[in-house]
């Protein structure tokens, strides 16, 4: 289901410490972003034990905190680094926003993906928030991230029963820095111009396509979206879509909800 293939997001989190500042990577045998989605069978079974909603640990406890930032790897891993990876050639300005269509073609759920740039403060320190949505189930975050130091600051959460509060950071892998690829790497895996369909409109589109896990990870890229990127998808070794992401949303009015600042 979508919600297993969430877990994909926490194992990109995870394998990527090794290019972190933060040490002690929880998952071993780290390899190159373009694979890492070859792991999500395994992956599916760790999160169906880990975070089912009917376990959520009361509000304001050491056991609330922990469940959120381990959610957290999930959201922040599909939000910023899904495979690994985040292609574009289009940054973000504070205000803007996206959000994105997760669907699996085995299955009818879909999730929402929302990855928001909220305000840059004069220290050079950013606000941003990541959410995912699955049905009536909603879990947001909102992250102080520091660019320089590419490391979480501050993180406040709101659950799916709408519990809401200040998640404790440590040197936790809560959030990692995808890994960036040359222009040169991406112009090279163009495999055309097209013009894609999105329910957020129509856009003008370089098509990137990289080998991952015996199938294919395939991007489109646009300027014309906060984050250059309108669609994005994976394809397995028996030439099947294992999930499709696709725009259905942008904008430029992003703000807190969580009172962050």
């Amino acid at each position: 289901t979508i919600k297993l293939l969430l877990l994909i997001g926490l194992a990109a989190v995870f394998m990527l410490s090794s290019c972190s500042r933060v040490a002690n990577a929880v998952v071993d045998g780290a390899v190159g972003g373009l694979s890492r989605a070859a792991s999500e069978r395994a992956a599916n079974a760790v999160y169906k034990r880990m975070a089912p909603k009917e376990k959520l640990p009361p509000p304001a406890t050491p056991g609330w905190n922990q469940f959120m930032a381990v959610q957290a790897q999930v959201v922040f891993g599909y939000a910023f680094a899904p495979g690994g990876l985040w292609i574009s050639r289009q940054e973000y300005q504070p205000g803007e926003f996206t959000k994105f269509k997760m669907s699996d073609n085995g299955e009818e759920s879909e999730v929402i993906i929302e990855k928001a740039f909220l305000k840059k403060l004069e220290n050079g320190n950013e606000w941003w928030r990541a959410s995912w949505q699955d049905g009536e189930e909603v879990w947001i975050y909102e992250a102080l991230l520091s660019p320089t130091e590419s490391s979480l600051l501050r993180l406040r959460a709101k659950d799916a029963d709408g519990n809401e509060g200040e998640v404790p950071v440590t040197q936790q892998n809560i959030y990692m820095e995808p890994t960036e690829l040359t222009e040169e790497s991406i112009e090279g895996a163009k495999v055309g111009e097209e013009t894609i369909s999105t329910p957020a409109g129509s856009f003008e589109t370089d098509h990137i396509r990289y080998v991952s896990g015996g199938g294919t990870l395939d991007w489109w890229l646009t300027p014309q979206v906060p984050g250059g990127v309108a669609k994005y998808q994976m394809i397995d070794e028996n030439d099947e879509t294992a999930w499709m992401v696709t725009l259905v949303d942008k904008g430029n009015d992003a703000t807190t909800i969580l009172e962050s600042y």
